[in-house]
């Protein structure tokens, strides 16, 4: 939830072993990223395909005092939520 909202990297496993990739500040769960070349080699050709990588952004459901506290200083005053 951290790095989609405030951007980062994030191991990625792929058929060649582990890369990294950028993940940009407001990523959105089920953007879609595209890894050219990474994929599965064509069956008649030298080429690889892609490895598409898509967000999930896991709400967390067991929060502290204080990580409940942080959240609640994100509610937009008079709106409830920032989720609107």
């Amino acid at each position: 939830m951290v790095t989609a909202a405030l951007g980062g990297t994030l191991d990625v496993a792929t058929v060649d072993g582990p890369l990294t990739i950028k993940i940009p500040a407001g990523t959105q769960s089920g953007t879609d990223f595209k890894m050219s070349g990474h994929g599965v080699p064509h069956l008649r050709g030298g080429t690889r395909g892609a490895h598409i990588v898509t967000v999930r952004v896991e709400t967390p459901t067991k929060l502290t005092k204080q990580q409940k506290a942080l959240l609640e200083s994100f509610r937009t005053p008079g709106r409830g939520s920032f989720f609107r």
